[in-house]
Protein backbone atom coordinates (compact mmCIF):
# COMPACT_ATOMS: atom_id res chain seq x y z
CA UNK A 1 0.00 0.00 0.00
CA UNK A 2 3.30 2.66 0.40
CA UNK A 3 3.28 5.54 -1.43
CA UNK A 4 0.58 4.98 -3.72
CA UNK A 5 -3.33 6.54 -4.17
CA UNK A 6 -4.00 4.06 -7.17
CA UNK A 7 -6.95 2.46 -6.66
CA UNK A 8 -8.34 4.17 -3.28
CA UNK A 9 -12.18 4.90 -3.60
CA UNK A 10 -13.23 8.35 -3.00
CA UNK A 11 -11.76 11.33 -3.98
CA UNK A 12 -8.39 11.22 -5.19
CA UNK A 13 -8.18 14.46 -5.60
CA UNK A 14 -9.37 15.68 -1.80
CA UNK A 15 -6.22 12.84 -0.71
CA UNK A 16 -4.23 14.14 -2.79
CA UNK A 17 -4.54 17.80 -0.53
CA UNK A 18 -4.46 16.10 2.50
CA UNK A 19 -1.16 14.57 1.41
CA UNK A 20 0.25 17.97 0.79
CA UNK A 21 -1.14 19.51 4.11
CA UNK A 22 0.68 16.97 5.71
CA UNK A 23 4.06 17.84 3.97
CA UNK A 24 3.71 21.52 4.42
CA UNK A 25 3.97 21.06 8.51
CA UNK A 26 6.31 23.32 9.70
CA UNK A 27 9.69 21.27 9.89
CA UNK A 28 9.88 19.39 13.67
CA UNK A 29 12.12 17.17 15.52
CA UNK A 30 9.28 14.98 16.11
CA UNK A 31 5.69 14.86 14.68
CA UNK A 32 2.31 13.55 17.16
CA UNK A 33 -0.73 13.36 15.06
CA UNK A 34 -3.62 11.71 15.33
CA UNK A 35 -6.73 11.22 13.17
CA UNK A 36 -10.64 10.34 14.67
CA UNK A 37 -11.87 8.09 12.34
CA UNK A 38 -10.11 5.47 10.38
CA UNK A 39 -12.01 3.07 8.41
CA UNK A 40 -10.42 1.51 5.86
CA UNK A 41 -7.54 3.27 6.51
CA UNK A 42 -6.89 5.49 3.56
CA UNK A 43 -6.52 8.62 5.51
CA UNK A 44 -3.85 6.94 7.79
CA UNK A 45 -1.93 5.50 4.93
CA UNK A 46 -1.21 9.00 3.54
CA UNK A 47 -0.25 11.16 6.44
CA UNK A 48 2.18 8.46 7.60
CA UNK A 49 3.29 8.03 4.53
CA UNK A 50 4.08 11.70 4.18
CA UNK A 51 5.26 11.91 7.84
CA UNK A 52 7.84 9.52 6.51
CA UNK A 53 9.10 11.66 3.80
CA UNK A 54 9.43 14.63 6.23
CA UNK A 55 11.05 12.62 9.43
CA UNK A 56 10.84 9.56 10.32
CA UNK A 57 10.67 10.22 13.58
CA UNK A 58 6.59 10.68 14.31
CA UNK A 59 4.18 8.67 16.24
CA UNK A 60 0.86 8.45 14.33
CA UNK A 61 -2.94 7.53 16.53
CA UNK A 62 -5.65 6.03 15.33
CA UNK A 63 -9.64 6.59 17.27
CA UNK A 64 -12.25 4.18 16.17
CA UNK A 65 -14.32 2.02 18.09
CA UNK A 66 -15.34 -0.20 14.96
CA UNK A 67 -17.25 -2.71 16.49
CA UNK A 68 -20.30 -2.29 13.69
CA UNK A 69 -21.60 0.56 15.97
CA UNK A 70 -23.66 2.64 14.14
CA UNK A 71 -21.56 6.43 13.60
CA UNK A 72 -23.88 8.95 14.45
CA UNK A 73 -22.56 10.87 10.92
CA UNK A 74 -24.62 13.65 9.94
CA UNK A 75 -26.56 16.34 11.89
CA UNK A 76 -30.16 15.73 9.60
CA UNK A 77 -30.15 12.27 7.73
CA UNK A 78 -29.96 9.72 10.23
CA UNK A 79 -32.73 8.31 12.48
CA UNK A 80 -30.55 6.93 15.46
CA UNK A 81 -33.27 5.07 17.02
CA UNK A 82 -34.96 3.54 14.03
CA UNK A 83 -31.33 2.68 12.60
CA UNK A 84 -32.53 4.09 9.18
CA UNK A 85 -31.35 7.08 7.31
CA UNK A 86 -32.70 9.63 4.42
CA UNK A 87 -29.95 8.50 2.21
CA UNK A 88 -26.29 6.90 2.07
CA UNK A 89 -24.77 6.75 -1.56
CA UNK A 90 -21.30 5.04 -2.33
CA UNK A 91 -18.46 6.92 -4.16
CA UNK A 92 -20.49 7.07 -7.43
CA UNK A 93 -23.59 9.06 -5.70
CA UNK A 94 -25.70 5.98 -5.84
CA UNK A 95 -28.01 5.01 -3.00
CA UNK A 96 -26.90 2.29 -0.85
CA UNK A 97 -29.61 -0.24 0.08
CA UNK A 98 -29.62 -3.56 2.06
CA UNK A 99 -31.23 -6.36 0.12
CA UNK A 100 -34.82 -5.75 0.97
CA UNK A 101 -34.56 -2.56 -0.26
CA UNK A 102 -34.27 -0.36 2.90
CA UNK A 103 -31.52 2.76 2.82
CA UNK A 104 -28.31 0.95 4.15
CA UNK A 105 -26.81 2.97 7.67
CA UNK A 106 -23.40 3.15 8.17
CA UNK A 107 -20.99 0.85 10.69
CA UNK A 108 -17.67 0.14 10.61
CA UNK A 109 -17.56 -3.32 11.21
CA UNK A 110 -14.83 -5.49 12.84
CA UNK A 111 -13.81 -7.20 9.68
CA UNK A 112 -13.22 -3.75 8.20
CA UNK A 113 -10.58 -3.41 11.25
CA UNK A 114 -8.81 -6.90 10.47
CA UNK A 115 -8.88 -5.70 6.66
CA UNK A 116 -7.02 -2.47 7.56
CA UNK A 117 -4.32 -3.74 9.96
CA UNK A 118 -3.31 -6.32 7.92
CA UNK A 119 -2.58 -4.46 5.06
CA UNK A 120 -0.80 -1.65 7.52
CA UNK A 121 1.06 -4.48 9.29
CA UNK A 122 4.54 -2.92 7.78
CA UNK A 123 3.73 0.40 8.92
CA UNK A 124 5.83 2.18 12.04
CA UNK A 125 5.27 4.20 14.67
CA UNK A 126 1.29 4.07 14.38
CA UNK A 127 -0.64 2.98 17.15
CA UNK A 128 -4.86 2.11 16.68
CA UNK A 129 -6.74 2.64 19.99
CA UNK A 130 -10.44 0.77 19.00
CA UNK A 131 -11.45 3.45 21.84
CA UNK A 132 -14.88 6.48 20.45
CA UNK A 133 -13.41 9.80 20.40
CA UNK A 134 -14.49 10.24 24.02
CA UNK A 135 -12.95 7.29 25.64
CA UNK A 136 -9.48 8.31 23.97
CA UNK A 137 -10.34 11.87 25.71
CA UNK A 138 -10.64 9.98 29.24
CA UNK A 139 -7.58 7.69 28.83
CA UNK A 140 -5.33 10.65 27.05
CA UNK A 141 -6.07 13.67 28.27
CA UNK A 142 -2.88 14.29 30.34
CA UNK A 143 -1.14 12.63 27.33
CA UNK A 144 -0.61 9.59 25.37
CA UNK A 145 2.84 6.99 26.15
CA UNK A 146 5.14 6.83 23.24
CA UNK A 147 7.53 4.05 23.23
CA UNK A 148 11.21 4.79 21.36
CA UNK A 149 14.41 4.30 20.99
CA UNK A 150 14.15 2.14 24.70
CA UNK A 151 12.63 5.02 26.37
CA UNK A 152 8.98 6.21 27.10
CA UNK A 153 7.96 9.74 26.97
CA UNK A 154 4.18 10.97 27.37
CA UNK A 155 3.32 13.63 25.10
CA UNK A 156 0.72 15.87 24.72
CA UNK A 157 0.72 18.11 22.03
CA UNK A 158 -0.27 17.83 18.08
CA UNK A 159 1.07 18.45 15.35
CA UNK A 160 -1.70 17.23 13.05
CA UNK A 161 -5.23 16.15 13.46
CA UNK A 162 -7.44 14.78 10.77
CA UNK A 163 -11.07 14.66 12.06
CA UNK A 164 -12.94 12.06 10.33
CA UNK A 165 -15.52 9.99 12.81
CA UNK A 166 -18.72 11.57 13.61
CA UNK A 167 -20.27 14.64 11.52
CA UNK A 168 -22.07 16.42 13.74
CA UNK A 169 -21.50 19.83 14.64
CA UNK A 170 -21.78 19.18 18.32
CA UNK A 171 -19.52 16.09 18.07
CA UNK A 172 -16.55 18.05 16.03
CA UNK A 173 -16.33 21.05 17.92
CA UNK A 174 -16.04 18.69 21.32
CA UNK A 175 -13.17 16.42 19.29
CA UNK A 176 -11.53 20.17 18.55
CA UNK A 177 -11.97 21.47 22.53
CA UNK A 178 -10.12 18.38 23.21
CA UNK A 179 -7.02 19.01 20.82
CA UNK A 180 -7.09 23.28 20.35
CA UNK A 181 -5.19 22.80 23.93
CA UNK A 182 -2.67 20.61 23.16
CA UNK A 183 -0.99 22.01 20.01
CA UNK A 184 1.87 24.53 18.98
CA UNK A 185 2.10 26.98 16.31
CA UNK A 186 2.01 25.09 13.13
CA UNK A 187 -0.43 22.52 14.19
CA UNK A 188 -2.82 21.67 11.36
CA UNK A 189 -6.32 20.72 11.74
CA UNK A 190 -8.23 18.88 8.78
CA UNK A 191 -11.70 18.02 8.37
CA UNK A 192 -13.28 15.82 6.14
CA UNK A 193 -16.56 16.23 4.83
CA UNK A 194 -16.68 19.98 6.04
CA UNK A 195 -20.05 20.92 4.24
CA UNK A 196 -22.37 18.26 6.19
CA UNK A 197 -21.74 20.21 9.20
CA UNK A 198 -21.60 23.78 10.61
CA UNK A 199 -17.85 24.52 9.44
CA UNK A 200 -18.44 28.21 10.10
CA UNK A 201 -19.62 27.71 14.02
CA UNK A 202 -16.09 25.04 14.04
CA UNK A 203 -13.51 28.02 12.64
CA UNK A 204 -14.72 30.12 14.75
CA UNK A 205 -14.17 28.65 18.18
CA UNK A 206 -10.82 27.57 16.53
CA UNK A 207 -10.13 31.38 16.01
CA UNK A 208 -9.57 31.62 20.27
CA UNK A 209 -6.77 28.73 20.18
CA UNK A 210 -5.16 31.11 17.16
CA UNK A 211 -6.44 28.24 14.26
CA UNK A 212 -7.50 29.96 11.16
CA UNK A 213 -8.88 28.96 8.06
CA UNK A 214 -5.76 28.33 5.25
CA UNK A 215 -7.14 26.37 2.49
CA UNK A 216 -10.35 24.07 1.36
CA UNK A 217 -10.93 21.25 -0.70
CA UNK A 218 -14.18 20.21 -2.19
CA UNK A 219 -15.08 18.03 0.97
CA UNK A 220 -11.87 19.07 3.24
CA UNK A 221 -10.99 22.03 5.10
CA UNK A 222 -7.57 22.69 6.73
CA UNK A 223 -7.47 25.12 9.68
CA UNK A 224 -3.79 26.12 10.83
CA UNK A 225 -2.57 27.35 14.58
CA UNK A 226 -0.67 30.62 13.36
CA UNK A 227 -0.58 32.52 16.60
CA UNK A 228 -1.08 31.59 20.50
Amino acid sequence: MEGTLVGMRGDSVEYKLLEQWVKGLAPQDFYLTAEIGVREGYGTLIITDALKLKNKNYFHIGIDPYGDLLYKHLDKQIDYEKRTIAYWTDFEGKPMVNEDGTPKVPTYPNSMKQTFLSEFKNHENFILYQLEDTEYFNAFGGGVPVYQNGKKQMMNCYDFVHFDGPHTTEKVLEEVMFFAPRSRVGTRFVFDDSKTYEMSRIAHALTHFGFYTQEMGNDKCMLEKTQW
